[in-house]
């Protein structure tokens, strides 16, 4: 890992992070797009934002440990939690190559400390994963972890599998995503 405020990442501060999470949630992970079969790129994000299940919150692991800011997120009654992952008041940047494992470690953590029905999800603004050059973790305003249920990850991805959400996600990214 490493703090950066390069590129994309320049325009987000601990400050601004929330609109610019609510930005892109509102304006692209929203709206229907026809790359994913006419469904929006994360079809179930606005039902979950507007039932006000969604924590967006800054996560500073030089300020409190991943485990307290996913406990945090659910004694204040939140299914899901989106964080913009900083490290000393410094947004972090993390290469492509790095992402799955980074992920893993926080799945790991997760379980070691006895929250196994949770799961992270990461977004991460340098992955190059696309749907016919829409890049949706590309867009994203910075790195993101994405906790939520287990079993609501599982049902969403269930639920788009009977339809043409993913037609034209190339084989690449499906294998990333574990489908089938």
């Amino acid at each position: 890992m490493q703090s950066t405020n390069t590129g994309q990442d320049s325009l987000v501060t601990k400050e601004n992070s929330k609109e610019k999470i609510l930005d892109y949630l509102i304006n692209f992970l929203e709206v229907p797009n026809k790359e994913f079969g006419g469904f929006p790129p994360c079809p179930f994000a606005k039902a979950e934002r507007l039932k006000n299940k969604i924590l967006i919150k800054n996560f500073d692991s030089s300020e409190e440990s991943f485990i307290d800011c996913v406990k945090n997120m659910i004694d204040s009654g939140h299914e899901t939690g989106i964080f913009a992952l900083f490290e000393n008041e410094e947004l972090v940047s993390i290469e492509d190559s790095e992402t799955r494992s980074f992920q893993k470690f926080l799945n790991k953590v997760l379980k070691e400390n006895n929250l196994k029905s949770y799961r992270a999800i990461c977004v991460n603004p340098n992955d190059k994963l696309d749907v016919n050059g829409v890049k949706v973790r590309g867009l994203a305003p910075c790195f993101l972890i994405n906790v939520g249920l287990k079993k609501a990850f599982g049902k969403t991805h269930k639920s788009l599998m009977g339809t043409k959400y993913y037609e034209n996600f190339p084989e690449t990214y499906k294998k990333y995503l574990k489908v089938k």
